[in-house]
This record gives C-alpha cells, structure tokens and sequence, in this order.
C-alpha cells in the first residue's frame, strides 16, 4: 500500500542521529532552540518540541519516534539566558526519542518494533499527521463502517478511525480523573455506534447523557413522573429478577434464625405462585400444626420452576410469610409428618427482619423493585430494543436509583446477571451488543450486605471475562483504576486513558496495558481536556489523539455553589 506522503521532506528536518540504543535513539536538534514553530503545507512543525512524532529514515525503514526529552549539554545552559548572543554562542540542544513502530518503505507495511535501527548522523524529520494516522488505524474490514473518534493533536483535519472491532471487540476501558474528558468520550463512541446502525446499552448513573438524541430510547429506573405532562419512560426492575443472594444482602437477616427463615419464607412464596390452592384465605402457607405431606409433593413437582431465574412469586407477603415459618419442626408427641406449633422465640428473633422487609418493600424510592405498578419491566424494554431496527443506543437513567440497601448496586448487577445469561443462550451472535458501564468502579470489585450475607458484585466482571464469545462486549468508564479489578482489566483490548494524577491509578494502568511504557505514562499527569492515550492489543503504538467533539455533548457540568 503506498505511503500517504512522503516520510523524508527536506523543510521536515529536525536533526541527526548522534548515540543509539535498544528503545531511543539521541538526536542533535539544531532548530530546537528556535522560539517559535514553523509550518509547512498548513501543518504545524515543532522543530523539536516534547511530544512531536519523529520519522528516523534507515535504509529500509522508516522508524516512527515520539519525542521525550530536549535538553542543552551542561556546558551551554547559559547560553539561552538573555545576556548572551546566540549568534556568537553556539546553542545544540539535544532530543531523546523514543522508537515506537517501523514503517517498511517498499510496501507501506507497518511493522511492530524496530526491525532495523538508524546508524550514526542519519536523519530525522517531524512526522506528516498522515502519516502518523497511517500508522495506528487499523485498515482491515469494511472501511464504510468506522469509528471516527479522534484526531491527531498537531492537525484538527487529521482524523484517526477504528474498525468496531479493533476498538470494541476486545472489549474497551476509558479511563481519567474526573474533568479530563472520559463523559465526552463515551458520548462520541455512542454517536458512531448509532451512526453505523449498531446497538448499545448504556449505565448512566448520574443522568448526564439525558443530552443523546440520535436513535436512542431514555428509560428511567426509579423515581417519579413529576406530572402529568412527565413524559419519560419510566421502568421497572420486579424483585423477580433478583436472586436469593441479592435479597439477602438487601435485607440483611442475622445468620442465627433470621437466615433460614428468611430462605424458608422465599421458597414457600414460590410454591404458592405454582399451586395457588396451598394457600390459606390471606395468601399464605400456613404451617402451624399442618401436614407436611401435601408441601412436600408439590415442592417435589415445582423443584426446577422454582429454581428457574424470574420464578413469580408475591413478596408483599414475606413479612407476614417468615411469621408462618416460625414453628417447631414437628408436631406434639413427637410426629414428624406435621409441623407443630408457633415458636414464639423464633417470631422474636425474627421481629427486627420483618420490620426492616416491611419497611423496604413499601418505600416509595424502591417501587420500581417490589412495587412496579404501570411501569414497564425493563427486560420487556430490552427485547423490544433489541428488535428495532431505528433504535440503537438505550439509555438506563440510575440517577433516581437509591444508594440505600446497596440498591442501584444490585439492581445493575442484577441486569448484567440477566443479559450474560441471555448472551449465553446465543441471543446476541448475531447482532452483536455493547453494554456501557459508566462509573464503573460503583458497580465492579465491590461487596454488598454485612457478615452474615457478604455477596460479590460479579456480573459485569463475567460479561468481560466471558461475554465476547457470545456477542456481549463491554466498555468500562471509571475515574477510579485501582478499583476495577485487575484480571477485569486485563481482559480489556482497547484502553483510552485521559488525564490520571494518582500515583497508583498509573501503575495500576501500566500493568493492565503492557505496551504503555514509562516514556508515555509520563505524560497522563498532564493531558489536557479531552485528549488521551489509546493503548489497544490491534493498534502498534501508543497514540496520544484529541477525542472530537460528539454531536451530543454530554451534561457534565458543575453544580456552582454560589
């Protein structure tokens, strides 16, 4: 494939090889003292600046460097100052790059490492933005379908493009403190997504990308219309869908009697919805001096529906259900075919638990969990999405979620649990989906619940670790790094790291990415707003690119205190 422009343009020069060694090579930069750049064909050239992309000609090769230090020798320091002439003091700075990818001259091909290194005095020249964008995109697939997320910092004009698969299909991390431009890159992946007609499901806890507007569906999980002329979507998340261990951490039963009284109410709950007709006149199982025989066939006969995720059941009646699991385990006498009386010990140890379901069940911040009356269940929401060719993005408003119980925690985790299971069952082979998890360290490498009932937040740590194979990817946005865990890190194959100050957040990335060196990490501290450093297992180098601006930005501002 032919180069894009010429790699060696005399008004290019910048200097020559002086000392080489494995990774960096020395060059005498005799322009770098200049105190303004220049440009040539309207593109801007640093003549030496930290950061500026150099092409080292070799004899078959083309190397492409990245520049990390300039300095003076020792003995010319004073030569800058004002009091001195440079015209009669000469001025050698001197430039340390750092080698990146070679570029085979012949074919165009670009080629990892460096095949060939520069011999003494050979050239150097700042790199054409072309050429650069020519080294990191991947030029495999169909080019018509692309992600236009970037451009080269030293030219606006100069586009840098992903096939889905390279930035995507590893799955994907964003990573930044907060203000360096991770909401704004999320909002311009979207926007390619809906531009090439693909399909995503994004987490956004703190409601910022309201702003979406192209082929996208807004649904809100908790919270309330606030009128009549309200017309967001709002959805609900049935109790249903949460496992037992979820329940557990929500309510938090002691682990003497609460516990199994608790696991006893639930699955009686269950057997009631199967078979009705076991029911007393309040909707319960009553088993106070009661004959086992009947619960135990139908328990029996409903085994694996009661086991099967989403099995129905009323949970307005597990407060009053634990009180009917409160009895001795057999009857006077000794029978062991009834159960016997109320215990009326086990009923106090169980007061406090019921109190706190009670409570739970009827607050009106979790309705849309156990109470979701004319709100649309948000797996019904999902599968008319994924079915609608005019609808790409949808968006799940959590900012209304409470924090209270571990509740949005458990609630995404809770959804994430259900799409890895509806990947699995080949759901997604087809039409590939992207689930976005923004503030991803809220919902990753956390614990819920207390001593007793201590449950792992998994789900999104499985859909990366097994999720690609069945067509469900991911992106991952955090400010927090050292919270994700690293073997979840280390399954994504795409990193864009904006600006990271902490100290451990950098290692932790440096180990995740393992061709981020420490020449590049050093310049995370001091990227500016949107810029970033994409780290991807399909891309030759580490790129720095200016994120574009996405055609619906997001509502990240500040709250101002006066």
């Amino acid at each position: 494939m032919p180069l894009p422009t010429s790699p060696f343009e005399t008004k290019r020069y910048l200097g020559s090889v002086t000392q080489i060694e494995p990774a960096s090579v020395r060059l005498n930069l005799p322009y770098g003292y200049a105190a303004a750049s220049s440009s040539y064909s309207g593109h801007r050239i640093g003549k030496g600046e930290v950061g500026e992309f150099v092409l080292i000609e070799c004899e078959t090769h083309a190397i492409l460097g990245r520049l990390t230090q300039v300095r003076l020798p020792e003995g010319e320091r004073l030569t800058v100052e004002p009091s001195r002439d440079r015209e009669k003091t000469p001025v050698n700075p001197v430039g340390v790059v750092q080698l990146l990818l070679s570029i085979e001259l012949a074919s165009g091909k670009i080629v990892r490492g460096v095949p060939e290194h520069p011999r003494i005095g050979q050239y150097a020249y700042a790199a054409h933005p072309d050429l650069v964008k020519y080294a990191i995109e991947d030029r495999r697939g169909d080019q018509d379908r692309h992600v236009d997320l970037a451009h080269v910092p030293s030219s606006r004009t100069t586009h840098v493009t992903f096939a889905p698969s390279a930035l995507f299909g590893r799955h994907c991390a964003v990573l930044g403190t907060t203000g360096g431009g991770k909401s704004w890159t999320i909002a311009r992946m979207l926007g390619e997504v809906a531009r090439n007609h693909g399909k995503a499901i994004l987490f956004d806890p703190s409601g910022e990308f309201h702003t979406l507007n192209e082929r996208v569906r807004h649904v809100y999980l908790g919270g309330q219309p606030s009128g009549d002329d309200d017309q967001r979507e709002f959805v609900s998340f049935p109790y249903r869908h949460l496992s037992e261990s979820d329940l557990f951490a929500m309510f938090q039963p002691s682990g003497g009697s609460q516990s199994p009284k608790l696991r006893e109410a639930l699955i009686s709950l269950k057997l009631l919805a199967l078979q009705p007709a076991l029911a007393n006149n309040d909707g319960l199982f009553q088993k106070a001096n009661a004959a086992k025989a009947a619960f135990n066939a139908a328990l029996a006969q409903h085994a694996a529906a009661m086991r099967e995720p989403g099995a129905a059941y009323d949970i307005t009646k597990l407060p009053d259900q634990i009180y009917e699991e409160c009895v001795w385990p057999t009857a006077q006498g000794g029978n062991a075919n009834s159960w016997g009386g109320y215990d009326q010990n086990s009923r106090g140890y169980c007061t406090t638990l019921v109190s706190r379901i009670a409570v739970q069940i009827a607050s009106r911040e979790m309705a849309c969990i156990f109470a979701p009356v004319g709100a649309r269940d948000l797996t019904t929401v999902l599968d008319e999405f994924l079915a609608d060719r005019n609808q790409s993005i949808l968006r799940i408003s959590m900012e209304d979620l409470p924090f209270e119980h571990s509740t949005r925690e458990l609630v995404a985790n809770g959804f994430g649990r259900y799409l890895l299971t509806k990947a699995r069952s080949g759901a997604f082979r087809e039409q590939p989906v992207l689930t976005v998890l923004d503030e991803a360290h809220q919902f990753l490498n956390k614990s819920v619940g207390d001593d007793y009932n201590r449950f792992r937040l998994e789900s999104f740590g499985l859909i990366a670790k097994e999720g690609r194979k069945y067509g469900l990817l991911t992106v991952l946005s955090t400010q927090r790094p050292r919270d994700i865990p690293e073997d979840v890190l280390s399954q994504m194959g795409m990193f864009i790291v904006h600006r990271l100050i902490n100290e451990k957040d950098r290692q932790i990335v440096e180990r995740a990415c393992g061709s981020l060196d420490a020449s590049a990490a050093a310049f995370l501290p001091i990227l500016g707003q949107g810029e970033a450093l994409v780290i991807g297992l399909d891309t030759p180098m580490t790129m720095p690119v200016q994120v574009l601006r996405p055609n619906s930005e997001p509502d990240s501002t500040d709250i101002a205190l006066w």
